[in-house]
């Protein structure tokens, strides 16, 4: 807190004021609650107010003096943060106990916990189960209203599941979390690797789903991540920062997607960390060409082309053309580029090399 700010507590209160940081356990021996949160107090020769919980760790204001009841609620209610103190005004229970949460992952996430697991004092802890499937939607519309949490949950309940968990994370940013069970209907296989494969795109479908609720529902550009079912009291904040991060490489390297997998975006990730200078070189040196992906054919042909794992007969009927035309677009690609995508290292250096181009044609 900074020095200005507790100059002004203290001509409020009419008392000294100072910052102090206490372990939870000495918080505990003095009176206090066993899973303090901001806003909780205790009289002692005085008064303390926790205005931060970090851990074992906490802040919080000491006052000289003992306040009276209302003296106390009055502070507690300047400390809470924004949208706790909306929740006070009109929020019901169910509202303002998942806008605690978010806020708390949110706050993780800008501190670099990625780690954290969920503290027993929030309410929550007891609606989350192992194996949700974790949902993250952004919403780009146009005007300035966004939906209210009531209209969300019940929309979500109605379209997902009675058990779904909705949580404002950051401004037109929710997470969804549902039921394991949505993936009951799915054939398992002999294979655990095919059962995977169909265990995701049973999310993508999902995830498909979803956004196309939200946009017939309210309208406007909405973005939708989802993930492998988890554990939330361990991975929560992990989880969303992910989700976070995959929309956030498929808005950048895949324009028009709307629907974003975290296994579909592992080289995207290891791309975006490649410095400009050094990406722009790699492009300068690799492509013979410089219009070479600027025609749409040769950009539809190979995003096919590697969407179908490049198979030839998928990809022409994924196209619908002739075998033999996908055949002769691929032999003028190797003509010009030197580069025969049909095989492996090839493959892999004009799918780099497409991605990039993605990225640098918007600079």
């Amino acid at each position: 807190m900074n020095k200005t700010r507790l100059q002004q507590l203290q001509q409020v209160a009419g008392t000294e004021v100072e910052v102090v940081v206490l372990q939870a356990k000495d918080w505990e021996q003095a009176g206090g609650s066993k899973q303090p949160d901001v806003g909780d107090s205790i009289q002692n020769e005085g008064s303390l107010i926790v205005v931060k919980v970090d851990g074992e760790e906490l802040e919080a204001l000491k006052f000289s003096s003992v306040l009276t009841p209302l003296e106390v609620e009055l502070f507690k209610w300047v400390l809470q943060p924004a949208s706790l103190r909306a929740a006070a005004n009109g929020f019901n229970d169910s509202e303002r106990s998942a806008r605690r949460l978010g806020e708390w992952i949110e706050q993780s996430i800008g501190s670099g916990d990625l780690r954290a697991e969920i503290p027993d004092r929030f309410e929550l802890r007891n609606r989350l189960f192992d194996g949700m499937i974790p949902f993250l939607l952004i919403s780009e519309q146009a005007d300035d209203r966004e939906p209210s949490y009531s209209e969300l949950e019940k929309v979500f309940k109605s379209f997902i599941s009675e058990e779904i968990l909705l949580l404002p994370i950051r401004e037109r940013e929710w997470l969804v979390l549902g039921p394991d069970r949505l993936l009951a209907e799915v054939e398992s296989a002999d294979e655990e690797i095919l059962e995977m494969d169909e265990t995701k795109e049973a999310l993508f479908s999902l995830a498909t789903g979803l956004h196309q609720m939200f946009t017939e529902e309210w309208g406007g550009e909405c973005h939708v991540a989802v993930g492998l079912p988890i554990i939330p009291t361990e991975s929560l904040v992990q989880t969303v920062a992910s989700l976070r991060e995959t929309i956030y490489l498929g808005r950048k390297f895949h324009v028009g997607m709307q629907v974003h997998l975290p296994w579909m975006v592992h080289l995207e990730r290891l791309l975006n960390g490649i410095p400009e200078a050094t990406r722009i070189r790699f492009m300068e040196e690799m492509v013979g060409r410089p219009d070479l992906f600027t025609e749409p054919e040769t950009i539809s042909t190979l995003d096919a082309f590697f969407a179908m794992d490049c198979n030839v007969s998928e990809t022409a009927k994924r196209l619908f053309i002739h075998r033999n035309t996908l055949l002769y677009r691929l032999d003028k690609l190797k003509q010009e580029t030197g580069l025969d995508v049909r095989s492996f290292n090839d493959a892999v250096l004009v799918r780099i090399m497409l991605l990039l181009y993605k990225v640098t044609k918007r600079k």
